[in-house]
């Protein structure tokens, strides 16, 4: 058991280090380097600025936080697995409920939603860019690895789900898996 909080414990700070820190300082950097050679900027007026920065980070830390403690609680594991290493347990149950009702990947659209929020912030038509290809990257990834895995793994049970759920964008649930939860 010890080695198991170990490892879920150095998923989540290998994973919230990358997540918090170095992501959006590459997003700094790429912005400070091409901002200016671009010339182009989001949005003009500080004020509107900051206010779509703060709700767009609040609504992608809340996602992202909230999956990752209802993926640990109901599914019996963590979220990191790097090419196909897992450095915190694999989950042990198909997790349906919480975020998951109403995406499939509600801890990816936090993280695009919170990236988003530092390009916002940052003023930066280049962060912008680079979180559109990461975005589209992930959801590939996403599209061509995990859900195979999670096929495999759970079976019908996660057919079911796909079909009444939206792999990204939160939309409302559409019946099936997970109708009580």
């Amino acid at each position: 058991m010890r080695k198991e909080t170990f490892r879920m414990i150095l998923g989540y700070v290998i994973g919230g280090s990358v997540f918090l820190l170095l992501i959006p300082r590459g997003l700094f950097l790429a912005s400070r380097a091409f901002d200016p050679v671009v010339g182009i900027f989001l949005i003009p007026l500080p004020w509107l600025r900051l206010a779509v920065a703060i709700v767009s980070l609040l609504i992608g830390l809340a996602f992202a936080f909230w999956s990752g403690v209802i993926q640990n609680e109901i599914g019996k594991g963590g979220p990191l697995e790097v090419a196909g290493i897992e450095v915190s347990p694999k989950t042990q149950n198909l997790v349906v409920c919480g975020p998951y009702r109403f995406t499939r990947n509600p801890m990816l659209f936090g993280t695009c939603v919170f990236y988003f929020a530092v390009a916002v912030y940052l003023n930066s038509i280049v962060a912008l860019g680079i979180v559109i290809l990461f975005m589209a990257f992930m959801l590939l990834l996403v599209k061509l690895t995990e859900e195979p895995r999670l096929l495999r793994e759970f079976g019908d049970e996660y057919a079911q789900y796909r079909r009444s759920t939206s792999m990204f964008v939160p939309w409302p649930h559409k019946g099936g898996a997970g109708d009580g939860a």
